[in-house]
């Protein structure tokens, strides 16, 4: 198996495939592995740049913890910052005092009862219309006020705009608002990975026989007897399973992983050739190395992302220890707004703050963050890292309600490839880690 992308889906992937006895190739472009799962270390803390607040749904991510030995640590406390009155403000509980909740899981008994289950195809038609349209429908609103700013400041829009109901209800879902299903054992309510979420990822990749940061793909191409990868010279190969690295290109190449070991050795020019593919990345994303079918560019150009971006700054007179969410409108956004910012340890001065980029360069969105944190009381010091995402890759109420979903799941296995990752999972760790999961089993168990 071929596996393109290094992050929680491809690395997910790869485990399960070896765990069965299958061999994993996973190809990554960026220097190292996770993704929107990786953190960044400063001064000696790790921060998670993506990823970071693990709910009791998390039963996937508490498995591999325990799988791998690692620990979990309760998450610091959930805030909302008033952006404009510049307090703390308590967040709006109406929707567990009211019956909200109880009539809610009403109609999800009855309408779509297979949201938890991995993926979104089981329940993408009968949730297409926009999500605040369908919360008035169902007298649902102060669901809106509980969990929407929660949703919004992860950067999966607003309910104000034609996003589809979907994607809200599935962030619910993973936030804990359902019945039944499988519940985290042994873990805080609201956890995260002790030591930083990409020492998880390392963990998984460790274990995988082949995994090459900093690859770059020429072209995919597809064939009754298997599937050819070219790549360009310059990997760096984490191989055998034993974490060590060998920076392959020669005189190393720009964006190695950290802790590179081995003699540099020119690999020139491959071709990978492996029997399956399985592609993590949207497909507009790869759409341009790929042999892609009508089917497969039809479905590329109806993708859509939202600009999203992590900062992580050192700042001062800022609240300590808390994630503190910044309710902000649609519009807002549209200029670049901050919407939550992050304070993970004690007495230390560095903040990851989240953003919509709203189509602002770097420069440009700084003096923006640097004008919200003031009206909280914040004095940006030092800008550490900016990461852009084209972030929650996601269909339109259109095309949902045509059933595009149903389309992607046709595609799976079709000329050798498979295609997990945000796309058609939700982009959520844990809605990822179980979409990968399920793929595998549906399709590589050994008869």
């Amino acid at each position: 198996m071929c596996v393109v992308g290094a992050g929680a889906a491809g690395l997910t992937v790869a485990h399960e495939l070896e765990r069965l006895g299958h061999r994993a190739v996973v190809l990554e472009s960026a220097g190292d592995i996770a993704g929107k799962a990786a953190s960044a270390e400063v001064d000696g803390h790790v921060y998670d740049l993506g990823a970071h607040i693990c709910t009791m749904r998390y039963v996937e991510v508490a498995a591999l913890l325990d799988e791998l030995g690692l620990e979990s640590e309760p998450i610091t406390p959930i805030h909302v910052h008033d952006l404009h009155g510049g307090r703390i403000v308590p967040s709006d509980p109406a929707f567990f005092q009211r019956g909200s909740m109880e009539r809610y899981l009403s109609v999800r008994r009855e309408e779509f009862p297979d949201l938890g289950r991995p993926g979104l195809a089981h329940s993408a038609a009968v949730l297409a219309r926009p999500a605040g349209e369908w919360l008035r429908e169902h007298g649902l609103t102060s669901m809106a006020g509980t969990l929407g700013p929660g949703y919004s400041s992860c950067g999966y829009g607003f309910l104000t705009g034609d996003l589809p109901a979907l994607y809200f209800l599935k962030y619910a879902e993973m936030a804990g608002v359902s019945e039944g299903g499988r519940w985290v054992r042994g873990h805080p309510v609201l956890f995260t990975v002790k030591g930083g979420l990409g020492l998880l990822w390392r963990r998984v990749a460790e274990r995988l026989t082949d995994v090459r940061t900093g690859v770059r793909v020429d072209s995919i191409e597809r064939g009754p007897e298997g599937v050819t990868v070219r790549v360009r010279p310059g990997e760096t190969r984490r191989e055998g399973g034993s974490g060590e690295e060998q920076d392959t290109a020669a005189g190393g190449a720009p964006g190695a992983a950290e802790g590179a070991s081995g003699p540099a050795r020119d690999a020139g020019p491959e071709e990978i050739v492996a029997d399956d593919l399985v592609l993590t990345v949207a497909l507009d994303r790869v759409l341009p190395l790929l042999d892609a079918t009508e089917d497969e560019r039809d479905l590329a150009s109806r993708v859509r992302t939202i600009d999203y971006r992590t900062v992580l700054c050192r700042a001062s007179d800022l609240p300590p220890e808390g994630f503190y969410i910044l309710p902000s409108t649609a519009e807002e956004a549209a200029g670049g707004r901050c919407v939550a910012y992050h304070s993970r340890y004690a007495g230390q001065d560095v903040y990851t703050c989240y953003c919509y980029g709203g189509g602002l360069g770097p420069a440009a969105l700084v003096e923006v963050l640097r004008g919200d944190l003031a009206q909280v009381g914040g004095v940006l010091r030092e800008v550490l890292r900016v990461e852009p995402w084209a972030y929650m890759p996601h269909f339109g109420g259109e095309d949902l309600a045509a059933g595009i979903y149903d389309r992607v799941e046709a595609l799976q296995g079709r000329n050798r490839t498979y295609q997990v990752g945000s796309l058609p999972a939700f982009e959520l760790l844990e809605s990822n880690i179980a979409y990968a999961r399920d793929i595998v089993h549906r399709f590589f168990i050994p008869s």
